[in-house]
């Protein structure tokens, strides 16, 4: 029994192991088909391990795990998988590693707790991997996934680290013999497992903080574009005052010579400096778009994008001073919405690009952002676009964070032809508050 126990410990470790590894990476790095193979291939390592471990008993079995297990499941995986750089081998490492933990700390555990029936080893083994398992999918997936999305560089050094450590506890458990075989060499081990798993949160607190870095720099790109908007107005409003100053200045003495010319009969002369004094008088100033001067700096930005990438603008904005939210806010949502309206038209033929911006304010504020598109658009199971990685990109999960925030609705349609977003937000809701 105790021999069973055993060999049913290391069978479902092994394939909770392969679990873990999907739930970390796919779909980012793997389609059904491949995660399919990946299986096939797991069931065939898991049937040979279990053959060399009736040979060669658990010593010796030890002694051979990372080549006979850890080894091939990398090669397959890796062969396997869409992304091979060093976010691959951070996720594998990760895996491996908190699966070697529960591993070890079962041995430890039945040594102390039950060491003839092999029970306490295989009941911690179910919990261990279970609580794990859970806690990936119900907070740490997501969080992850964005973290690799928007954390580009930086990855290679975490890696090392990863690999290193995984190495070090799987050596340091297995050699010179098992560690159920070495008492004394346990709380060394618990120690290690402990600092390793502190290093683990360390690193995941420095990618969360690199993140938030990120999305900061992406808003201060958006104010930085909202600065230069707002000081062109401003230059071009200082040439239309200057310009009405020299007009009044004048006009004294155009109005005199009209009053001159009609007392004299001379008619057309008086209509012909009519109309020179209305043309020195005109300013053909850029065109504001709504009263918010940070809306407009980002309306004026996006749609000068579009005509650069000649895609016809369609706008009906009414947007008074009064927002229900705040204006810096709102424009990280316009510029997301037509940031990506312009990059879906840009994929299509020119005669065909154009995008459609309404907003209003009554009954409730609504801005909604329309666009042809020519590539299939996959969405979530709640209708929400998703990439070919199946993630959110980083302007959908803005827009949902600032829908979530202010309680307002989004509503994405998907048509034949034609691609539309729609945010609804209640006026003047109270914000949620996140600690």
């Amino acid at each position: 029994m105790s021999e069973v126990l055993r060999i049913s410990s290391g069978i479902w470790s092994t394939i909770h192991i392969v679990i873990l590894f999907i739930l970390s990476s796919f779909p980012k790095l793997y389609s059904k088909k491949s995660i399919a193979v990946l299986c096939g291939i797991m069931v065939f390592i898991i049937a040979a391990n279990i053959m060399l471990f009736l040979n060669l008993g658990q010593d010796g079995f030890g002694k051979i795990i990372l080549i006979s297990v850890t080894f091939p499941f990398f090669i397959a995986a890796f062969v396997l998988s869409k992304k091979r750089g060093t976010q691959f081998v951070f996720t594998f490492c990760l895996v491996n590693t908190v699966s070697t933990a529960i591993i070890v700390l079962s041995l430890i555990l039945n040594y102390y707790i039950s060491p003839t029936t092999n029970l306490f080893m295989f009941i911690s083994r179910i919990a261990g991997f279970l609580l794990i398992e859970i806690g990936v999918i119900k907070r740490l997936r997501r969080q992850y996934f964005e973290i690799q999305e928007s954390v580009k560089k930086g990855w290679g050094i975490f890696t090392m680290t990863a690999a290193a450590s995984l190495i070090i506890m799987i050596a340091l458990s297995t050699f010179p013999s098992v560690i159920s075989d070495r008492p004394d060499d346990m709380p060394m081990l618990i120690t290690l497992i402990i600092l390793i798993l502190l290093m683990y949160l360390m690193i995941f607190q420095t990618l969360s903080r690199q993140k938030e870095l990120n999305e900061i720099e992406r808003e201060n790109e958006l104010w930085q574009i909202e600065l230069k908007q707002m000081q062109r107005r401003i230059r071009q409003m200082n040439e239309a005052n200057e310009q009405i100053k020299i007009a009044r200045h004048d006009m004294r003495h155009r109005l005199s010579g009209i009053d001159v010319m009609l007392k004299k009969g001379e008619i057309d002369e008086a209509e012909e400096y009519i109309a020179s004094s209305l043309k020195t008088l005109e300013y053909s100033g850029e065109k504001l778009y709504c009263k918010n001067a940070v809306l407009d700096a980002i309306f004026s930005y996006y749609f000068s994008l579009a005509k650069e990438a000649d895609i016809e603008v369609v706008h009906d904005l009414n947007i008074s001073d009064e927002l229900p939210v705040k204006a810096s806010e709102l424009s990280v949502v316009v510029a997301n919405a037509l940031e990506n309206a312009i990059h879906a038209c840009e994929a299509i033929n020119v005669d065909n690009r154009i995008i459609r911006c309404r907003c209003i304010e009554t009954p409730q504020f609504m801005l909604q952002v329309s666009n042809p598109y020519s590539n299939e658009i996959k969405t979530d199971e709640n209708g929400i676009p998703i990439g070919a990685d199946g993630n959110h990109g980083i302007g959908t999960r803005s827009i949902l964070a600032f829908c979530e925030k202010y309680g307002a609705q989004v509503n994405y349609k998907i048509g034949k032809d034609i691609f539309s977003i729609r945010i609804v937000i209640q006026k003047l809701p109270p914000p949620k508050i996140f600690n």
